[in-house]
């Protein structure tokens, strides 16, 4: 009975030292130790392009808070995950990534991936960041902040630039998708106030790989111009625009370049043959601030690529974050505090103004740039 009992005192005894260990452990790790940034990105596959610069932007920003002092003395380390683009991938990126490496911020990008992992994050009470134009997710949970652009501000301001062009009758040509439904929204809306009318419209699956009919139908002889949403279909827009001589209609477009096949050389050339007007995001391909200028230097020493609009918003948000923390003391576990300064903050970053409405949806301004010269450059 007696060495029954030594070895229960015995047991009791480590597992009260074990719970010190494990307090001291935490509570030091907390104090001292860095800050955990998680990203799930598509760093493979076919959005390889828009995942790389996107973890690119958060490490150039996180390696210069921390050579700069971190956040109270902490450093910040971001642990990425590639997703492949794909949702089932990134929800096992997201449990990695918070039962394993305990990061405290997630970023994530595309509406479908968010919406997969969403859950995880909010129930571990997890800020998040994310990229895409469905700001609905935001307005979930009050640690969700959605930064990218927005698809009815872009329509509004397409609007406004037909407006300002001169154009009051015009044909809308769109895909059918949540995007750019918002997106036709936005227009009508503004178009409505300014006295645009909208004399034709067509609408096409985004399977489809012929416009020709959509176009003939549109009638563009009839009008001043082309609002389009086809930001997948703008290769073969471009090019059967051409081959039914009308590219002289003018055309109005949303994030027009967007993907890889929408800027090459040829493609250039037609937009400026058109006189081609698009809505787009962070930063044009011939800034004039300061800052931006600056930025695109660090990076193509870095990286040696141009920057995207993709790295601009990550490394704009994580100086958000970063700025959020310090006046939170650096205490990552105050979710309410950092989420709190995080609407209230007003940034000047890199990407132009910032700031999150109640929701914690991103508002920023809309750039609108045409070719020049074979380049992008914003419409003065």
């Amino acid at each position: 009975m007696k060495k029954r009992n030594k070895f229960i005192v015995i047991g009791i005894i480590v597992l009260v030292m074990v719970i010190i260990t494990g307090i001291w452990y935490n509570t030091s790790h907390q104090k001292d130790g860095t800050i955990k940034i998680g990203a799930t990105l598509a760093l493979s596959g076919k959005y390889t392009y828009i995942g790389q610069q996107e973890l690119n932007g958060l490490i150039m920003a996180a390696e210069e808070i921390n050579n700069n002092g971190g956040i109270n003395g902490r450093k910040l380390q971001v642990i990425a995950e590639d997703n492949k683009g794909d949702a089932t991938e990134a929800v096992n990126n997201i449990n990695k990534l918070i039962n394993v490496d305990n990061s405290e911020v997630i970023f994530s990008a595309f509406t479908h991936v968010t919406n997969a992992i969403k859950k995880t994050v909010f129930d571990n009470k997890k800020i998040l960041f994310y990229a895409s134009t469905i700001p609905d997710i935001a307005r979930e949970n009050k640690y969700a902040f959605r930064d990218y652009y927005d698809a009815t501000d872009n329509g509004k301001a397409i609007a406004d630039v037909v407006n300002q062009q001169g154009h009051k009758k015009v044909a809308f040509l769109t895909e059918v998708s949540d995007q750019c439904i918002q997106y036709e929204q936005g227009f009508l809306e503004e178009a409505s106030k300014l006295g645009i009318n909208v004399t034709t419209r067509e609408q096409y699956q985004t399977t489809e790989t012929d416009l020709k009919t959509n176009l003939l139908k549109l009638n563009l002889k009839n009008v001043d111009a082309l609002v389009v949403c086809s930001w997948r279909h703008e290769p073969i827009l471009m090019k059967q625009l051409k081959e039914l001589n009308s590219i002289n209609v003018p055309t109005f477009h949303w994030v027009a370049l967007l993907l890889p096949a929408s800027d090459t050389l040829e493609m250039r050339q037609l937009f400026e043959e058109n006189g081609a007007i698009s809505s787009w995001y962070g930063l044009s391909e011939v800034p004039d601030k300061k800052i931006q200028v600056n930025f695109i230097e660090k990076y193509k020493q870095k990286y040696n690529i141009l920057p995207t609009a993709d790295a601009v918003y990550t490394y704009d948000d994580l100086y958000v974050i970063t700025n959020a923390l310090k006046t939170c003391k650096g205490k990552i576990g105050d979710k309410d505090c950092i989420a709190t300064q995080i609407l209230s903050i007003k940034y000047d970053g890199v990407g132009g103004y910032l700031k999150f409405d109640t929701d914690g949806v991103s508002k920023r301004d809309v750039l609108l740039i045409k070719v020049v010269n074979a380049k992008w450059e914003e419409l003065n």
